[in-house]
């Protein structure tokens, strides 16, 4: 089996040449499909993320949320601990670049993951077992484990494998959503 080193990098690679008009487009059928979702209808508090370097672009559920009056947050870092916390972002939440040049908010409310009704989480590959492999760090894994609400990774079709490597401290998914397909994981999580 390819090992997590070799297939963050297959994956980086691929993301970086995509086109940004195709990535604009599944994106907009990946938000469709999130949309779509009971988890989603029903949550009145998402977690999402600001995409970076090909990611799947969620920023159109954002102002979805506010109108629909969803309590929204986003991943801020937290230097000190070197972890990432939740924050609540609104329509006038001001941004700067922050750890890995990942846009984050600024001057916000911190947001316990147990008060999130729904995260919706990037990655760099993953499996309809909902295993997820991220870039390395482990932060996700860290905002999942314990996390009592639904979970969902994002991704484009070319990151789904039949099976991704993955260990005992990797905290998986409970939906996997790419711009053809919802796979809702069946397991024990």
């Amino acid at each position: 089996m390819i090992t997590k080193h070799q297939l963050r990098r297959e994956m980086t690679a691929r993301r970086k040449a995509l086109d940004p008009r195709w990535v604009a487009d599944a994106s907009g059928r990946i938000v469709e499909c999130i949309l779509s979702l009971e988890a989603f209808r029903v949550a009145e508090s998402v977690a999402f993320y600001k995409a970076i370097g090909g990611e799947v672009i969620l920023e159109p559920l954002f102002s979805e949320c506010w109108k629909l009056r969803k309590r929204t947050c986003i991943p801020t870092f937290n230097p000190d601990l070197k972890i990432y916390e939740m924050a609540e972002i609104t329509a006038a939440t001001h941004f700067e670049s922050g750890h890995y040049g990942i846009h984050e908010p600024i001057g916000v409310e911190l947001v316990s993951v147990e008060e999130i009704d729904l995260m919706v989480v990037p990655g760099v590959a993953f499996d309809p077992k909902g295993n997820r492999l991220g870039r390395g760090g482990g932060y996700y894994d860290r905002l999942l484990d314990g996390f009592p609400g639904i979970s969902v990774a994002v991704a484009f079709d070319f990151q789904v494998f039949d099976e991704i490597p993955h260990t005992a401290h990797d905290i998986p998914v409970n939906f996997v959503v790419t711009e053809t397909k919802i796979v809702e994981v069946q397991n024990e999580h």
